[in-house]
């Protein structure tokens, strides 16, 4: 079992520092680790009061932060900044006894037609993974305080053949299963780090067992809602009842059932009924989101979380 939370990113003078927490960011601006690293270095002390192992935290989202991109929209690689708060990010990680899981990229990337390209253009090539992807590994591959890498943030929600809206289909998952099987490949020769994609519905889960993806554990995230009881809910189900051939990890999961955004009602489940799930349903692990209630479903109780 991993004892894990997600961050899953800071907050930065009281707002949630989606995308910005690595390097300079679209807006010409610095809001990165290092602009704030007494604040992050008291987040990973509280982390580790709660005797959590591993925190998920973003990293590339969807390509505000962190990268150089020309005035044409092609990647020219990482910036300066980003490297001094990476390197910020893994001494206060280390010193707290507290690693992380890298996610690389968030499925809001995938909005951006060019970006897509710079993932994986009509020839096979990709400007992220020898740009970005290779040069940080080069640098970072072999950090003790790296547990693992997730590779996209929920893209079934953007997968042709997984997606519940049509209209936010990005790619087919034969692209998805290319891109994923490269982006493997390339941590594989740099980085003994375990791989994991974090997928976003319940439904998809066995599309992450495919060999194409090469994952070490996968990840299913569950928002449930009670006006669809049949809806994304792993309660009553066991994690072998998947069939996977790979340790199965709640990514993602809301601790606090008070908590949640307009249109959108959680059930009675508490942060204890989740890690009971756990224990009983043979699952790796559940990750609660998130540390800092950056979004609608709040906060965690740390204190309720070390108790179990």
């Amino acid at each position: 079992m991993i004892d894990g939370i997600n961050y899953p990113w800071s907050i930065y003078a009281g707002r949630a520092n989606y995308g910005c927490d690595f390097g300079r960011n679209k807006w010409n601006s610095h809001t990165g680790v290092t602009a704030h690293a007494d604040e992050v270095r008291a987040d990973f002390a509280a982390m580790s009061a709660a005797s959590i192992d591993v925190t998920r935290w973003f990293l590339f989202t969807d390509g505000r932060g962190g990268i150089r991109w020309t005035s044409d929209g092609e990647i020219a690689g990482l910036d300066a900044e980003f490297f001094q708060d990476m390197d910020a990010a893994l001494e206060i990680a280390l010193s707290r006894g507290v690693r992380l899981c890298l996610v690389l990229i968030d499925y809001l990337w995938f909005d951006d037609p060019q970006r897509r390209l710079a993932l994986l253009d009509r020839h096979g090539a990709s400007a992220f993974l020898d740009r970005v992807i290779d040069p940080f590994l080069d640098r970072y591959g072999k950090a003790n305080a790296i547990h693992s890498f997730d590779l996209i943030n929920e893209p079934d929600w953007i997968t042709r053949e997984l997606a519940t809206d049509p209209r936010r289909a990005a790619w087919p998952v034969d692209r998805l299963r290319t891109f994923s099987g490269m982006l493997s490949a390339r941590i594989r020769a740099q980085s003994r780090a375990l791989i994991t994609m974090g997928g976003g519905r319940v439904a998809s889960v066995r599309e992450w067992d495919r060999p194409a993806y090469d994952l070490d554990f996968l990840q299913v995230h569950t928002y449930p809602d009670v006006r669809h009881p049949n809806h994304e809910n792993l309660f009553g189900r066991s994690a072998a009842s998947f069939g996977l051939s790979k340790p199965l990890l709640i990514g993602e999961f809301p601790s606090q059932p008070g908590l949640h955004p307009p249109g959108h009602l959680s059930p009675a489940y508490s942060l204890a009924d989740y890690l009971k799930l756990v224990r009983d349903g043979g699952y790796l692990g559940a990750w609660p989101w998130s540390l800092k209630g950056v979004d609608a479903f709040g906060a965690v109780d740390l204190s309720a979380l070390k108790r179990n």
